[in-house]
């Protein structure tokens, strides 16, 4: 046998443990680059902590409502899948079909958390191999991805996609009763926000509120609105535009301001105030906010 093949298969040989080596060195970069984003993560969680204290100190957002800021790194399996499959083609091993590509980088990511160093590690570590694996043909024993690559597309583009982390950020959620913000819909996420404001901001200069039972039904307006406005009409005064009865009414309203619109006289606008116990104002709450006296003892008498 010649030297040359000799030198040949020693260099074979030694390929295997190059690739580890190689493959051991990306990971550690990745773990870095990991650590560089939650770092950022917890200076950022470090900002909110003043805001945080404030909530922890009120029983009523802490226990009842579980207000909270969660500081933490995600990024989402149809972004990773989106941008790989920019890279690679979708006509082998498990990444062979649109859907069924889809579908097999969401079941990696789904085994792991990307929040945590051993978390992501894992999950581009596996990613990576099923790469490699598509681009052998469905052979475990393959080397490298050129075969997977798009044209013109490059294999140290895959490494960079999958080992910078270029999927994953640092982000901030306020979480109401366990739920993100961004899954409530908008009456809830406003009423979330009038609550935090109100709760949490500790001025005492009046606030004026427009109607903020849009987009809310009744329960969630005296489970939610309710509780925050008698709590915070303790030390500011509010004034509110409403036509919910349970806002103007079991938030006990100290006065109450009836507004009418005359069109046949010039348009007039008139005003009448006073309290609930007021014989004239009684009657326009019952006009106006419960659909007239009839109207509300129809519902009363249904109701068992």
């Amino acid at each position: 046998m010649s030297k040359g093949i000799e030198a040949r298969i020693a260099q074979l040989d030694e390929l295997p443990k190059t690739l580890a080596a190689r493959r051991e060195q990306r990971l550690k970069l990745a773990g870095d680059i990991f650590d560089i984003l939650d770092a950022q993560r917890k200076a950022r969680e470090q900002l909110f902590k003043p805001v945080q204290d404030l909530i922890q100190g009120n029983s009523l957002i802490r226990d009842e409502y579980k207000l909270q800021f969660q500081a933490t790194l995600g990024g989402s399996s149809e972004s990773v899948a989106d941008s790989l499959f920019a890279l690679i083609k979708q006509n082998s091993g498990e990444f062979r079909g649109g859907d069924e590509s889809f579908a097999a980088v969401k079941k990696v990511a789904d085994n792991y958390d990307f929040g945590s160093r051993p978390g992501i590690l894992g999950f581009v570590a596996e990613l990576h191999d099923k790469v490699a694996v598509a681009a052998g043909g469905g052979s475990k024993a393959a080397i490298g991805i050129a075969n997977a690559l798009r044209k013109e597309k490059l294999a140290s583009d895959v490494y960079d996609l999958l080992f910078g982390l270029s999927f994953l950020e640092p982000r901030y959620s306020l979480l109401f009763q366990d739920t993100h913000i961004e899954q409530l819909s908008p009456g809830q996420r406003g009423a979330l926000l009038l609550i935090f404001y109100l709760l949490v901001d500790k001025g005492r200069n009046p606030i004026i509120l427009d109607q903020p039972e849009e987009n809310l039904d009744n329960e969630t307006v005296v489970s939610l609105l309710v509780p925050v406005l008698t709590e915070a009409k303790k030390k500011r005064q509010i004034i509110m535009v409403t036509h919910n009865p349970n806002l103007a009414v079991v938030c006990d309203a100290e006065q109450v301001i009836y507004s009418s619109f005359d069109r046949k006289s010039g348009s007039k606008i008139a005003y009448v105030a006073g309290a609930i116990e007021s014989p004239t104002i009684n009657k326009h709450v019952v006009d106006v906010l419960e659909g007239t006296k009839p109207a509300f003892d129809n519902r009363r008498v249904k109701y068992h």
